[in-house]
């Protein structure tokens, strides 16, 4: 909180507790002689406050060092009225005939309660506002931490893809084909989506469909026209949002195994939308070398992401069963507020 801001609380406030107690000595008949009788409680008020506030909770509540703390206020609390006595005696006698000794117990006593109470509400907003704080920075720290685990699983994410995907232009060149333009201007937009939209925390659902769209068809070049591969969209995409480049790893994963086979199976990708989740299947071929290649990079980031990303919102589940290998990921949406 800026210091503006803060000053302007503070003052707001003991405007108005002045304004609080002159009400109810107006309702008992105020008259200037007790008027200023209450500036002058207010004054010492206000001294204990910061007193307190600036000075004994740093330097003792701060370090745990309580009995020290209750020790030095009380202390200072008897030498507050201690000296409040005597002024009050000599300046405001007139003001009060039944103040007739110097110093009186019941009256110091009252002093010291009522300095007590003024020292609890400034250690209970100090301690509060300190809490307050301590939590805010802890939530950035936490922010930037996830933000910095997030930043390098997508810096592994990306390269590995995008190797993927050279892979196959290469492919295509290789064999001097003509759809070889078509590809690079594919992986174009692939990569435009990586470098400029799959930054943000979340994208919209539409494009990550679009994206796995346009790398559906970059694969399609350079696969027989009667390989299998169906992606069904169930339900409205528009207006749903998620984080990027999540579906695309069960997507890239199906491909990258899913194709070393005579493709009894093929690949299907099923994508069912609610208002409250979506689930996003694959079924291909599995792949009997598959754990020897890059140590399943994509899926071990996948888990991590969602963990981060997603806790307690995302049921992930693999299988493989007869040379078939079925992902299936559900997400919920982040409730709306």
């Amino acid at each position: 909180m800026k210091k503006r801001y803060k000053l302007a609380i503070h003052v707001a406030a003991w405007a108005f507790f002045g304004a609080w107690i002159f009400y109810i000595q107006f309702q008992r008949g105020l008259s200037f002689n007790k008027a200023v009788d209450s500036l002058v409680g207010l004054s010492f008020a206000m001294m204990i406050f910061y007193l307190n506030w600036y000075v004994l909770i740093p330097r003792f509540l701060a370090r745990n060092q309580i009995f020290g703390y209750l020790g030095v206020v009380l202390l200072t609390l008897t030498a507050v009225a201690l000296v409040r006595s005597p002024l009050d005696f000599y300046v405001f006698r007139e003001f009060n005939p039944g103040m007739t000794m110097l110093y009186s117990s019941d009256r110091i006593l009252n002093y010291v309660l009522a300095g007590l109470i003024v020292v609890f509400i400034s250690s209970a907003l100090k301690v509060t506002g300190n809490y307050i704080r301590n939590e805010r920075r802890n939530k950035e720290l936490e922010n930037q931490k996830l933000a910095a685990e997030l930043n390098f699983l997508k810096s592994q994410v990306n390269p590995h893809f995008l190797f993927n995907t050279l892979n196959n232009i290469y492919s295509l060149a290789y064999k001097q084909s003509p759809e070889t333009p078509d590809a690079i201007m594919k992986l174009s937009l692939l990569m435009r989506y990586m470098l400029y939209e799959s930054n943000d925390t979340l994208v919209s659902l539409e494009k990550e469909v679009e994206h796995i769209q346009n790398f559906i068809d970059l694969q399609k070049l350079r696969l027989r026209e009667q390989t299998s591969i169906r992606l069904n969209v169930e339900g409205d995409t528009s207006g749903k949002q998620i984080a990027p480049m999540l579906l695309m790893t069960l997507v890239e994963n199906a491909f990258k195994h899913g194709l070393v086979s005579r493709n009894e199976v093929g690949i299907t990708l099923n994508l069912v939308i609610t208002d409250d989740w979506l689930q996003f299947s694959t079924v291909n071929n599995s792949s009997t070398h598959k754990k020897k290649d890059f140590g399943g990079i994509g899926l071990q980031n996948l888990k991590q992401r969602l963990n981060l990303l997603y806790p307690h919102r995302h049921e992930l589940y693999l299988e493989e069963k007869d040379d078939t290998f079925f992902a299936s990921l559900k997400l919920y949406f982040q409730p709306k507020k």
